[in-house]
């Protein structure tokens, strides 16, 4: 049992959860790299590649953070999780319009994480995709109802466990 808790311990530690981060962000790249057309424009900034793999890190530091205190939140909270996580997907490979998945999930991560790295990954990765938002694709409409709803949602988290507690 003790083996177990100092597995859990190691596992959660910041150089562990970026270590983890930066490799799945790798070999979300690696997988896109497989498509001769994200290969074509892997060095564009715009490109597939450098549009999504920098998500990746933020989003995991932040799946292990939900992780490491999922028996800390309560169901709204798991619930709204799940809602942020499902819009985001949903942009990539459904019909979910107006909302970009990037800015919803990174401006809801950067609000209710406690993780450093997370927020820290998220400003990063966030300042990028409003670049490419604004500047490049002149996409006023998705990062902006994008950031609403992610901090809208993240305010509710917020209020509704300070209202309810954690259960």
């Amino acid at each position: 049992m003790s083996a177990l808790l100092n597995l859990r311990i190691q596992m959660f530690r910041p150089r562990m959860v970026l270590l983890c981060s930066f490799a799945g962000a790798a070999l979300i790249g690696l997988w896109l790299l497989r498509h001769a057309s994200v290969r074509a424009t892997v060095f564009d900034p715009s490109g597939t590649f450098q549009y999504f793999v920098p998500l990746m890190v933020p989003m995991i530091a932040f799946m292990f953070e939900r992780v490491e205190h999922t028996r800390e939140a309560n169901f709204f909270q798991h619930g709204v999780d799940f809602l942020v996580f499902g819009l985001a997907v949903g942009r990539v490979v459904g019909d979910v319009p107006f909302i970009s998945g990037h800015t919803l999930l990174l401006s809801y991560a950067l609000l209710s994480s406690k993780s450093r790295i997370v927020r820290i990954s998220a400003i990063v990765v966030l300042a990028q995709t409003l670049y490419l938002k604004y500047f490049v694709w002149h996409d006023f409409v998705t990062p902006n109802v994008g950031i609403v709803l992610g901090c809208a949602l993240a305010l509710l988290v917020y209020l509704f466990y300070h209202r309810y507690g954690r259960h």
